[in-house]
């Protein structure tokens, strides 16, 4: 890639002294990296061990205060109820175990329900409370099996502790709990106990996600939740975790969960403490460099002045070049420097030459493309336009900026692309000269169209792809016609077809066995005069549909002898041509029936028409409700003439819809539910 900017020989000095020393910064970089890597890595294993080792020392503790509270448990006097005599036993095993101390530890005896029978914390014969966390002590009875209590507020002594409870058997039985109540700074003693470094800091979190202990400002952290971000990520047994601790310091640490107890222990080392070297190598290397690129850029500096002047003189002549100027070079006796001084000025005539042919013949080129009546457009290899005439600009509506540069494909439908870029990519690999290829595209304004596309390749005399040229020639109105053409016949065909079978069917159920020749007639005639009329809204247009609602009025307004005498309801709908004509012929069945026998054939008679859209998975339902109110009584269930077979053939067969007459004392109602298609097509 060239650069469009220009450098100076003492620039380029500078920077060939910059890459004999940025390699090296480079290379003791990586090594610094690698080295903090290596640092991290060991703190890692160290807390990781160090957190280990804690927890080991904290389950040592906690399972010498198990062992001794189940020693306790097999007390004679504790079995036989002598709590008094249990309780002076129990302080003396507190005095003998810890001597140093003694306060530390707490016993305390309940019974199955909950009350203490014993409590060395308090003097013998003093009131004593129900225990706390009466769950754990149930848990203890149903195993029967020691438990390790998280932090809880003590009942007799009102402080956080912790406990281990273990169970009084007899016979197998349990008939009491016995636990050992331990100050969480016991645990703290076996944190400092380990001799942390100096800032480092030991956390144990027991189940419930709150510090028992601390190995520094233990109380005041005491019983506070643990990080949240710490909680997240401490999932496995053990690991290491990078975040903030309790006391908001950035810390890189490790964790491991006792399987004893289920705590955690945490051990956090300050992300400075770790950083530390790092930052004291970083400012090394820092000061190293630096002195290392000012030495050579001033050695840079000194050689680069000496030919800055000649250097100069052919920048002077470069820019006369660029803008068209003769140019003489003088020799200044650097052999270099003159070579490239007569080139220039060799380059200045050609360049002059060339520049006045080349404008001849592009200002030809362009009146030739701009005047022609198709779309001329070059593009390179890869498919992007490079140059595009006017007539290619009309035809997306795009202008001569905008297309500079975008693919040939940018307004091309995906329907057609694909084709034509497989054809492209041939032309490209040396297999076609030219193809063209029909494609469908969309204007800048959204509308679409058609194009024929001639793509003829340019090579060079290695036959090698240099560019296309593409011919796209308007063909949207040439489409159109041939596909309305198209479509007049196959509905032509089509239209005849249904009405001659509509024109039989009426036929032969107008002349039905028993039905007399003149009323068959007359039956025939009013039907085909309902068809005619669906057909002459049909016709209005175009056979592309009508609305239900002029159907609807144009069967029933001539009954309308009264403001309320017919009601329509519902929304604008567009029924198909079918959907039409079936509708259309059931509609005029309703009003003939409700004219002579119904709602219609008396003077405050009134027919109500409702319909609505309703949405089905995929397909809209409308749903036609007739109902007629104000006619003769119906008494019982009348009998079923041809309007009625004629409703159900069409609704049901032709239209695969449901229908339901009933037949109610105020007048005939029906009920017709047909598919119609999607309900975004149908409603207006």
């Amino acid at each position: 890639m060239v650069s469009s900017r220009s450098y100076t020989i003492r620039q380029c000095l500078m920077a060939f002294g910059a890459a004999l020393v940025l390699p090296g910064l480079i290379f003791a970089a990586i090594l610094l990296w690698r080295y903090a890597s290596a640092e991290r890595h060991h703190y890692e294993e160290e807390a990781l061990g160090t957190a280990q080792r804690i927890m080991a020392s904290v389950d040592r503790e906690l399972v010498g205060i198990q062992a001794a509270a189940q020693a306790l448990a097999t007390s004679s006097t504790l079995l036989d109820g002598n709590f008094e005599a249990f309780q002076r036993q129990a302080q003396i095993t507190l005095q003998s175990w810890s001597r140093e101390k003694p306060d530390d530890y707490a016993i305390v005896v309940r019974d199955t329900t909950g009350q203490q029978v014993a409590n060395t914390r308090l003097p013998w014969g003093s009131p004593l409370p129900k225990g706390a966390n009466l769950p754990i002590d149930q848990q203890v009875i149903a195993t029967k099996r020691p438990v390790v209590q998280d932090l809880f507020t003590g009942a007799a002594a009102g402080r956080p502790i912790i406990s281990i409870r273990v169970p009084v058997l007899r016979d197998d039985t349990v008939t009491h709990v016995l636990s050992m109540a331990v100050e969480p700074r016991r645990i703290a003693d076996v944190l400092q106990a380990e001799g942390l470094p100096g800032q480092w800091v030991a956390t144990i979190i027991d189940r419930a996600d709150r510090v028992v202990a601390r190995s520094r400002l233990h109380e005041n952290f005491i019983g506070t939740p643990a990080p949240d971000e710490f909680l997240q990520a401490a999932r496995d047994t053990d690991g290491t975790w990078e975040g903030r601790n309790l006391e908001g310091t950035e810390v890189l640490g490790a964790y491991a969960r006792s399987a004893l107890s289920s705590w955690t222990t945490f051990v956090g080392v300050p992300t400075e403490i770790v950083q530390a070297p790092l930052r004291r190598s970083l400012w090394t290397m820092f000061g190293l460099g630096t002195g290392l690129l000012v030495l050579s850029f001033l050695l840079a500096r000194g050689f680069g002045q000496r030919i800055a002047g000649s250097v100069q003189g052919l920048v002077s002549l470069a820019q006369r070049l660029g803008r068209g100027e003769p140019l003489t070079a003088e020799p200044i006796g650097l052999m270099e420097i003159d070579r490239v001084g007569e080139a220039l000025t060799g380059a200045s005539a050609e360049l002059r030459a060339r520049e006045a042919a080349l404008a001849q013949s592009e200002a030809r080129l362009r009146a030739t493309q701009n005047n022609a009546a198709v779309g001329i457009a070059e593009v390179d290899r890869d498919g992007r336009f490079v140059s595009v005439n006017e007539a290619r600009c009309r035809l997306t509506g795009h202008a001569y900026e905008e297309l500079l540069g975008l693919h040939f494909g940018h307004a091309a439908d995906s329907s057609t692309l694909e084709q034509d870029l497989d054809l492209f990519r041939r032309q490209v690999a040396g297999e076609l000269d030219t193809y063209t290829t029909d494609s469908k595209f969309r204007r800048k304004g959204g509308s679409s169209g058609w194009a024929r596309v001639t793509s003829t390749a340019v090579r060079d005399a290695g036959g090698d792809f240099l560019y296309a040229v593409r011919v796209v020639e308007d063909i949207t109105e040439r489409r159109e016609a041939d596909r309305r053409q198209r479509l007049l016949i196959d509905e032509l065909n089509h239209r005849v077809k249904n009405t001659l079978a509509t024109v039989q069917s009426l036929a032969w159920q107008a002349a039905r066995h028993g039905v007399p020749p003149q009323v068959a007639q007359q039956r025939f005639q009013e039907r085909l005069l309902a068809l005619s009329r669906t057909h002459n809204l049909l016709n209005e247009t175009h056979w592309e549909g009508a609305s239900l609602r002029t159907i609807l009025e144009t069967e029933l307004q001539p009954y309308a002898t009264a403001p309320l005498r017919i009601q329509l309801h519902g929304p604008e709908i567009q029924l198909s041509p079918k959907s039409a004509v079936v509708l259309g012929m059931a509609i005029h069945e309703l009003a003939t029936n409700a004219v002579k026998h119904g709602a219609l054939s008396l003077a405050p008679g009134q027919v109500q028409v409702d319909w609505k859209l309703n949405q089905a998975g995929d397909e809209a339902i409308l749903t036609i409700d007739w109902c007629e109110r104000g006619g003769p009584q119906i008494d019982g269930q009348p009998s079923s003439g041809f309007g009625s077979r004629l409703l159900r053939q069409t609704i049901i067969q032709e239209l695969a819809g449901e229908l339901d007459v009933r037949f109610e004392r105020e007048g005939v109602c029906c009920t017709m539910a047909v598919p119609t298609g999607s309900a975004s097509q149908q409603a207006a």
